[in-house]
Order: structure tokens, then C-alpha cells, then sequence
């Protein structure tokens, strides 16, 4: 592990320069890049607050609130995944000319999405404020539930960027897989509402103890679940270790691989 992360540390820069250049291009060219990323859980949250609240009349204002942190952080993890696990097919004919770390390019696309959210999510803390959550005192808590995010999502990018440039088709299906997560990972409802018989199932899917963590800390002034955020960042150590291990034994036999 000491030698995978001397390799890291040898091309941190190839990292945080593409990075750079990434976040630049899409400035110019899709300048919806960063409005897209709010936009899209935000219709989401509206679709659901008139079905849920308007038309069922089930909630009240604090809905709102509730509803934006859990598709926004939702979004975070499952958009920025399936941009990542596209880092290594997207970049073959870089690959093909020049021996590179295959995490370098997932890695990228990892920290572009990343940086994306923490201006969005910026906005959201804003709009929190305006629906009657100001900042509080156990603000300090976030970057530890956003670290913890950040490891699951490095984690679960790296393996599944090697399983799709071998079968692209599972794009597809973990999408459809991310899609229904999204509904059990308490995305559009508090973790209270499950029932206590099926809270060991719930608390499985480690984006639903961090969903509740953002939402102790923004709407309740009280810290994160620790246990949700040890499971989560050993999962995606876990998940982490697999992918290196897994890039490492592949390397060259995948490029050989796809070009054939």
C-alpha cells in the first residue's frame, strides 16, 4: 500500500492539472455544467415537495430542506461515480501512447465533480438559511461527513472504471442500480420513518447514514452518526484497496484488451 501511494504522490500533479483544465474547458464550453449540478436535484425536489406536501399533505416547509440535502448529496455520489468509471475507457488513446497509472484519469473526473458540488452545495447551505436553517455551530462537523463521502465515492469509481472498459454495457445497470439506491437510501425521507425491523438493511447502503449525518448537522444542530462515517470510509478503503490492486494486475493486459 506504501508503494500505491508513492505512485499517487508521484503524479498528484498530472492529477490536479487535469483537474484544473478539466473544470476550465467545461467553463467555456457548457457553462450549465455547474448550473445542472443544483438544477437537476432541484427538480427533483420540486416534483416530489408537490406530490408529497401539496398534494398529499404530508410535511410542511422543513421539507424543502430536507428534500434538497438528500438529492443534492445524492447527486454528488451517483453523478460523480458514473463520470469516474468512465475515466479509464474515455482515455484509451492516451493510454495507448503513454504508461500512466489507469487511476489517474477516474481520479480526475472524481475531482472535477467534486469541486463542482462544493460550489453547489454553497448554495444549498444559502437556500437552507433562507428556509429557516442558519449556519450553527456543528457546521464544523461537514467536511468530516464530506471526506467521508469523498473516500466512498474514490472507492466504489476505481473498481467499476476497470469492470466497464470491459463490458460498457454495465454502465446501464449500475445506473439502474445507483437509481434504485437513491429510493432506500433515505433520499426523500428521514431515517425515523423506517420501520426498526428493517433499519439493519437501511443502514447497509452507507450514503443513508450519511444523508441523515448532513441533515443532524444543517437542520438540527447535532453531530453526524461516527459509526455511519467509520463504515462509510472503510468501505470505500476497502473498495479503494480492490480497485488498485485489481488496476495493477490488469495494467497492460486491458489495453491489449480493448484494442483488440
Amino acid at each position: 500500500m506504501q508503494r500505491h501511494w508513492k505512485t499517487f504522490l508521484r503524479y498528484r500533479d498530472i492529477v490536479w492539472y487535469r483537474t484544473l483544465a478539466g473544470l476550465k474547458s467545461e467553463a467555456r464550453q457548457n457553462f450549465l455544467g455547474y448550473i445542472w449540478l443544483l438544477l437537476e436535484p432541484a427538480i427533483t425536489t420540486a416534483i416530489v415537495y408537490v406530490v408529497y406536501v401539496l398534494i398529499l399533505r404530508n410535511g410542511g416547509p422543513d421539507k424543502v430542506a430536507m428534500l434538497l440535502l438528500g438529492s443534492l448529496t445524492w447527486s454528488w455520489f451517483e453523478g460523480t461515480i458514473m463520470v469516474g468509471m468512465n475515466g479509464i475507457k474515455s482515455k484509451m488513446h492516451i493510454l495507448m501512447h503513454f504508461t500512466l497509472p489507469k487511476f489517474i484519469f477516474p481520479l480526475v473526473g472524481v475531482f472535477t465533480n467534486t469541486w463542482k458540488f462544493l460550489c453547489v452545495f454553497t448554495v444549498l447551505l444559502i437556500l437552507c438559511g433562507l428556509c429557516g436553517y442558519p449556519p450553527n455551530p456543528s457546521f464544523i462537523y461537514l467536511p468530516l461527513v464530506m471526506g467521508a463521502q469523498l473516500i466512498l465515492i474514490i472507492g466504489l469509481t476505481l473498481p467499476l472504471a476497470i469492470l466497464v472498459t470491459y463490458a460498457n454495457d454495465l454502465v446501464t445497470v449500475i445506473s439502474s442500480i445507483f437509481r434504485l439506491l437513491m429510493f432506500m437510501s433515505g433520499t426523500f425521507f428521514f431515517a425515523s420513518m423506517v420501520p426498526e425491523s428493517a433499519k439493519i438493511y437501511f443502514y447497509a447502503n452507507p450514503m443513508a447514514g450519511l444523508i441523515e449525518s448532513y441533515r443532524d448537522i444543517v437542520m438540527f444542530n447535532k453531530p453526524p452518526l461516527f459509526n455511519a462515517l467509520l463504515y462509510a470510509t472503510a468501505f470505500g478503503i476497502v473498495f479503494a484497496g480492490i480497485g488498485i490492486l485489481w488496476s495493477n494486475h490488469i495494467d497492460g493486459k486491458i489495453l491489449k484488451r480493448v484494442s483488440g
